[in-house]
């Protein structure tokens, strides 16, 4: 088989075998002491390093008990770029039932930088390698140092202490909120971000990621959910599924992330992260699919209570624990989406609507406090006309309003008005379309750039994503590519009378603007309409075809009396995208 067509990951065969054999360890072994937790058959790839030892002095514990030992940490590199992993591999002995319970055994690094930030994050089981391992991602070239901790029932020890160096690399790191733009994106270098996405919940491929990265894609929807059987099926469990048991990972779908996120580093996409799809919560909802029971959080009571049960809540703090301390490291971990459609969930319609907010705002607490990274948070409602989520868009960093009621672009831009007059934070439309439609798509996607989105609507899925569309998708991403998203904008509109009138959307900036123009019937060649709001002065109006990409020339303009004068260039195309820079020529 051609390596280009093969899927993600292992072969389901072994997959099973390691998951097999995790759970007779964790089934059968009780309280016993486990010894120097390695996995077989991964020596360290020539040029790691070594590090070994833990003094008596430097353990503390009860008297009687056991306390861990770390025998080894190996590293997988001693040099390793900005925004590359380093990763440790642990061998640790110590006494716990369940290597997922940080209250049985907790393994942590570390770190300082070459500038002297003091940085820590947690370690973890993977349950694939029978290993225990700790991630790390440098954001600054030099000599970095750290140290290993393990706490257990015996108390805390101290281990073993080495450094690496990370060297100047292309990448740019984890995305985040801008520090100059509050409303956008950027990375973590401060270079900008503008998000163009595709939901792409599960059965990824190789060929077809290489297809989102070729047309511009940079932001990819996946689901911790059921459904997903590429990659040798490790993505058809959730991370804490029935199968494996509350309180502990499923190693095929853990696997299947580690796999897919270093897919995604490789083509410079960003995951959109969805924790709880809105399927895994729901178990009784009418006209919803549900999943509940293929949740392991249904082993301890019913999906409504999901949001208010504290002892649900004991075992998500470990869940989220685990998935900053093993995926949070990564530049393609782009969104934490914490839940997908809160009102299609149990615990929203035959709970408590108000307990389901209050756990939004300790789920998105708990984020911000523990990931180190700083990856931003989203949720959202489902996408009908009345789903309107004013406390999530307040609480979560990306405000997030799906749309399935209304796919023509006047819709997306007077919901997109609305939300950018009360929240001042990135705007998103997390999921639209649903339909294979070259017109809708193309318009949906202009107008959202041209009205103050932070990324593209993000289309449902990838499926009714055609080729035509893609070639859509690429003519936006290049003309986004020369935008700076960190200069500070403000969404103006200009519109002409009549049913066949033009319109024109467009971001202000000081220096540079960016738009979109439009007619409803007929086409744009020749309109004008009169854009408000705007500084005296003269401008240099750079008009694009969006179609095709291609630029169709300068045109002088001058803006008096408040409002600058568009005038499209011939063209029989029904609308145009351009950039507006101050100054003649």
């Amino acid at each position: 088989m051609n390596k280009r067509t093969r899927r993600l990951a292992f072969g389901i065969a072994a997959f099973l075998l390691a998951a097999a054999a995790l759970f007779a360890r964790l089934s059968g072994e009780g309280g016993a002491r486990h010894e120097a937790d390695t996995a077989a058959g991964t020596a360290p790839a020539e040029g790691t390093a070594d590090v070994a030892g833990t003094s008596a002095g430097d353990t503390q514990g009860k008297a009687g008990a056991d306390v861990p030992i770390i025998r080894k940490a190996t590293a997988h590199a001693e040099t390793v770029g900005l925004y590359d992993k380093f990763e440790l591999n642990v061998e640790l002995e110590a006494d716990y039932d369940n290597p997922y319970d940080p209250a049985q055994i907790d393994l942590s690094m570390e770190l300082t930088s070459p500038g002297g930030k003091k940085w820590r994050v947690n370690g973890f089981y993977d349950g694939t390698a029978f290993a225990w391992k700790a991630r790390f991602s440098p954001d600054e070239a030099g000599k970095w140092s750290y140290r290993l901790r393990a706490a257990g029932r015996g108390g805390e020890a101290m281990g073993p202490e080495g450094t690496f160096t990370a060297v100047p690399s292309d990448h740019r790191g984890w995305i985040g909120l801008s520090r100059d733009n509050p409303r956008f994106l950027e990375y973590r270098d401060g270079t900008s971000f503008y998000g163009v996405g595709v939901a792409y919940p599960w059965n990824i491929t190789e060929d077809n990621l290489d297809k989102i990265a070729a047309n511009g894609g940079n932001l990819v929807t996946y689901w911790n959910g059921n459904y997903d059987q590429a990659g040798g099926g490790g993505g058809a469990s959730q991370l804490e599924s029935v199968r494996f048991g509350i309180g502990k990972i499923d190693p095929l779908k853990a696997k299947r992330i580690d796999d897919l996120l270093e897919a995604f580093e490789k083509r410079g996409l960003h995951m959109n992260f969805v924790i709880w799809p809105h399927d895994s919560l729901a178990d009784q909802l009418a006209g919803w699919p549900a999943a509940w029971r293929q949740n392991a959080y249904s082993t301890l009571g019913a999906a409504r209570d999901f949001y208010a049960s504290d002892e649900m809540w004991a075992y998500q703090e470990r869940l989220y624990r685990y998935i900053i301390a093993r995926w949070g490291y990564s530049r393609a971990l782009g969104i934490w989406d914490l839940i997908c459609e809160i009102n299609g969930t149990d615990g929203w319609a035959f709970g408590d609507p108000e307990a389901a907010n209050a756990w939004v705002e300790k789920a998105h607490r708990y984020f911000k406090e523990h990931d180190p990274y700083g990856h931003p948070t989203m949720g959202s409602m489902a996408g009908n006309r009345q789903d309107v989520w004013d406390f999530g868009y307040k609480t979560l960093d990306l405000a997030d309003r799906e749309n399935y009621y209304d796919l023509g672009y006047e819709a997306y831009a007077a919901d997109i008005g609305e939300r950018w007059n009360r929240y001042a934070k990135p705007l998103m439309i997390g999921e639209t379309g649903n339909v294979s439609d070259v017109r809708k798509y193309h318009d949906a996607i202009w107008v959202s750039l041209a009205s103050g989105l932070a990324s593209t609507p993000i289309w449902w899925e990838f499926g009714q994503v055609n080729d035509d569309m893609f070639a859509q998708m690429k003519h936006l991403a290049d003309f986004v590519a020369d935008l700076d998203f960190r200069e500070p904008r403000d969404p103006v509109h200009g519109a002409t009378d009549g049913a066949g009138g033009v319109q024109a959307w467009a971001m202000r900036g000081e220096t540079t603007s960016y738009g979109w123009m439009s007619v409803r019937t007929g086409t744009v060649g020749k309109k004008t309409v009169s854009l408000p709001d705007w500084p005296a002065g003269p401008y240099t109006v750079s008009w694009v075809d969006p179609w095709t990409g291609a630029p169709l020339g300068d045109l002088a303009g001058d803006a008096a009396g408040g409002k600058l004068k568009l005038t499209a260039p011939a063209t029989e195309r029904p609308d145009l995208a351009f950039t507006i820079r101050r100054g003649n020529g």
